[in-house]
């Protein structure tokens, strides 16, 4: 026996509240870069640190946006995503090597692999809205 599709009502509150909790907090995230930027600086693997958290902050806040107006969506929803990829690579696998901080960067890896599921599975559900 096939379960009862739920109201439209239903879909649309429960998504909107979930599309909403995950965008929240990569705006907070990004907030906090533009905010702590000298501090935040020391921990960049490459030249340009505050630089490059303050282009982070800024892309971590625009997409936050873009997926809660659900406003290029599906293309913020990506560039999250590699993003998140980008700290995989850079961050947390190279901190995996460092015993000091395996624990930190284990932890962080398991995060943003999850959160890069997340980004990927919301850029596919924009991408059906956005047609």
């Amino acid at each position: 026996m096939a379960t009862p599709a739920p109201p439209p009502s239903f879909l649309f509150l429960t998504r909107t509240v979930a599309r909403v909790l995950f965008a929240l907090p990569f705006i907070a995230a990004g907030l906090v870069h533009l905010a702590r930027g000298d501090e935040m600086a020391a921990a960049v693997p490459v030249s340009g640190g505050l630089f490059w958290v303050y282009l982070t902050g800024v892309a971590l806040v625009l997409a936050g946006l873009c997926i809660m107006t659900r406003w290029l969506g599906m293309w913020a929803a990506l560039g999250l995503a590699v993003l998140l990829a980008t700290f995989i690579v850079t961050i947390h696998l190279p901190g995996l090597g460092d015993p000091a901080m395996r624990a930190m960067a284990m932890s962080g890896l398991i995060k943003d692999t999850a959160l890069m599921g997340g980004a990927l599975t919301w850029a596919g559900l924009l991408a059906s809205n956005e047609q």
